[in-house]
């Protein structure tokens, strides 16, 4: 990779990778909590809903944030009793049933019921990663969630894109815009890259990847080439990615 690149790339996640990233973007609902549970449940709730504009997906996880409460690991924890809403909008059907996009209420309330089960069973989520029967991290936590609507299967081809987030906000160690509240199911250098359209168009451009899908192997050839810059942690090139797609003056001719 040219110097040049390899400078704008480093400098452009300095600029992005900063607090004031934070108010505009999903993982502004975990950084409201500081048990690890919460933040766990908080951050994988935002990811999941995370499909489409910022201003919809940040409008929907208030939705979803005042359904749960301001206890979101007592709520889990006091399920059923605490779930009884959530399971009322889901048996209402029709147009009513719909949460968000193509998830409806059901699809939320067995989210739900699978945090009940993974927090009935381990202190945290991270302890569930960590005795899940995947080699990858991306992977571990697909298994975790298997059978849920949005999330995608190992067995496919599919980027993980909202998983790849969620590990970000949890595992990356500056603490700046990502939490970094594990420190036992993987390190930085473990993550790929949150791959979505706008991600995979700047990849493109900077000469990242020749591939054209938004796929496992695309986002593994990207999480390669920005392993260049940031050998120990790819993912802090997520924020250099995300800003040469929105300005002008960072994109390599």
């Amino acid at each position: 990779m040219e110097s040049t690149l390899k400078r704008r790339l480093q400098e452009c996640a300095a600029q992005y990778n900063t607090t004031e990233f934070i108010k505009g973007d999903p993982c502004q609902f975990p950084h409201r909590f500081k048990r690890k549970q919460d933040i766990e449940i908080s951050g994988f709730l935002a990811s999941w809903i995370s499909y489409g504009r910022r201003e919809q997906i940040i409008s929907k996880c208030e939705i979803a944030h005042r359904l749960i409460g301001h206890e979101p690991y007592e709520f889990i924890q006091n399920a059923p009793a605490s779930f009884i809403e959530i399971k009322q909008l889901a048996e209402q059907g029709g147009t009513r049933n719909t949460f968000y996009r193509f998830y409806t209420y059901e699809d939320l309330y067995q989210l739900l019921c699978r945090l009940y089960k993974i927090y009935d069973k381990y202190e945290s989520m991270e302890d569930a990663v960590i005795a899940a029967d995947e080699s990858n991290i991306v992977r571990k936590v697909s298994l975790l969630f298997e059978g849920i609507k949005g999330i995608p299967s190992n067995n496919g081809n599919s980027a993980h894109k909202r998983i790849a987030m969620f590990l970000r906000w949890m595992v990356r160690q500056d603490h700046i815009v990502d939490l970094g509240i594990w420190e036992k199911a993987a390190s930085p250098k473990d993550l790929i890259i949150p791959l979505d359209t706008h991600v995979l168009k700047s990849s493109m451009k900077l000469g990242l990847t020749t591939r054209k899908d938004a796929s496992w192997k695309t986002a593994r050839e990207i999480t390669e080439a920005l392993s260049e810059v940031f050998p120990d942690d790819p993912c802090l090139g997520d924020f250099a990615l995300f800003g040469m797609g929105i300005n002008d003056s960072y994109r390599i001719k």
